[in-house]
């Protein structure tokens, strides 16, 4: 499984069309996750969706997009989960648990080790 997140530093970038690297992981059968990120130096985002194709993701994450660029993310088979915010090893991980969905926000503390999956996990 593949799964793309638009970054900027260790957080989801707020704008897939905008952000300058795209981290691409790739989860193995046995769960361990291996990451590349990816410059992007064009604005053009069909380039973007392109790279998506071309790495074989299957699923992007996603601060928010335009309607049209989510619609032909769908139409090429991709799962689209937008409008979350939160640090990008805490969105993957709480998408590997099977709980992310549009619109989730996770709370930020002081980085990514201040507020540990393990205590999300608790409640």
């Amino acid at each position: 499984m593949r799964i793309a997140i638009p970054r900027m530093g260790e957080m989801v970038a707020p704008c897939f069309e905008y952000c300058s690297t795209m981290a691409i992981f790739t989860i193995s059968d046995s769960g361990e996750t291996d990451q590349v990120d990816f410059p992007l130096s064009s604005r053009e985002p069909f380039d973007r969706v392109r790279l998506l194709r071309d790495q074989d993701v299957d699923t992007v994450i996603s601060g928010g997009m335009q309607d049209f660029y989510e619609d032909i993310l769908r139409a090429n088979g991709f799962e689209v989960i937008s409008w979350v915010s939160g640090f990008v090893e805490d969105l993957l991980h709480t998408y590997l648990g099977g709980r992310l969905a549009p619109g989730t926000e996770l709370p930020m503390g002081n980085g990514p080790d201040s507020y540990s999956m393990d205590r999300m996990t608790e409640h």
